[in-house]
């Protein structure tokens, strides 16, 4: 009896860190690229933090936030966004970096028709020409079951926004509350965007009723995009809280005017 050999590479997407990924030295700075109206042009940097030399492919692929915060791709969704893809223009489209150095990718965009549109600049590392199965590994005598290896590719993705006119960027904080965990007492919040674009800054936590008091934790970086109108935001509080203690927090705008503030809402402790 003839025995069959089924030798199969599996090349999954991962968007984010993950262990024993192809290329999970990869970096990109800035986090985000937004043109507003009169911008046309930026730089992003491409770093291979790693020991060995790797190769990457540039794409813009929409993605969309889902209700938890999650990016996922539009195509997989079903969902519909209000794309910037045929509005930019990008170079180079594929990479190879030695350890330790960089690459600038130009990005140029053109105005829309008002608005605010938003694409995914994504950057996969390829895997190696020895990741998978040479010819003698797969006929070795006695293999007759089905080989698989998987090898997982590394994608980072940053959000590209394009837009036509002021932001219109407000927000609200709303259904605060606290509950237990192993970690500590954690703060469960509801960030709400009230506006027609989307917002992005930091959520910032603090003891009491001041709003100028220091800040005790914070979470960074956290976005509502125009496709969802709220999203849960939950942080990790220092310390349980006294009852009667007061909690403030702030949502702080990072994009159209940094630093200011947004939102802001009380919880007092039972």
């Amino acid at each position: 009896m003839t025995r069959l050999v089924l030798s199969t590479l599996f090349l999954l997407f991962v968007a984010g860190p993950a262990g024993a990924q192809v290329g999970a030295d990869l970096n990109i700075s800035p986090k985000r690229v937004v043109f507003a109206p009169g911008e046309r042009s930026a730089t992003v940097y491409i770093f291979n933090q790693g020991d060995s030399p790797a190769t990457y492919t540039v794409e813009m692929v929409d993605r969309v936030m889902l209700a938890d915060g999650q990016i996922a791709a539009a195509a997989e969704t079903g969902a519909v966004v209000d794309s910037a893809i045929d509005m930019v223009q990008y170079t180079p489209r594929r990479i190879t970096l030695q350890p330790r150095e960089s690459q600038a990718i130009r990005v140029r965009a053109r105005a829309g028709e008002g608005g605010e549109h938003r694409t995914h600049l994504t950057v996969t590392a390829l895997p190696s020409e020895d990741a998978g199965f040479t010819v003698e590994q797969a006929t070795q005598p006695g293999a007759d079951e089905v080989s698989v290896q998987v090898v997982a590719l590394f994608s980072v993705s940053i959000p590209v926004i394009v837009r036509d006119g002021p932001a219109d960027a407000r927000a609200a904080v709303e259904n605060l509350s606290i509950a237990a965990s192993e970690a500590g007492p954690v703060l469960s919040l509801d960030l709400v965007r009230l506006g027609a674009s989307s917002v992005y800054g930091d959520v910032e936590i603090r003891l009491g009723g001041d709003a100028n008091a220091a800040v005790v934790t914070a979470v960074r970086g956290v976005a509502v995009y125009p496709e969802i109108g709220r999203r849960t935001v939950q942080a990790v509080l220092p310390a349980a809280l006294a009852p009667g203690q007061t909690v403030t927090v702030t949502y702080r705008d990072d994009d159209a005017h940094p630093g200011e503030i947004l939102a802001t809402a009380t919880l007092i402790a039972p």
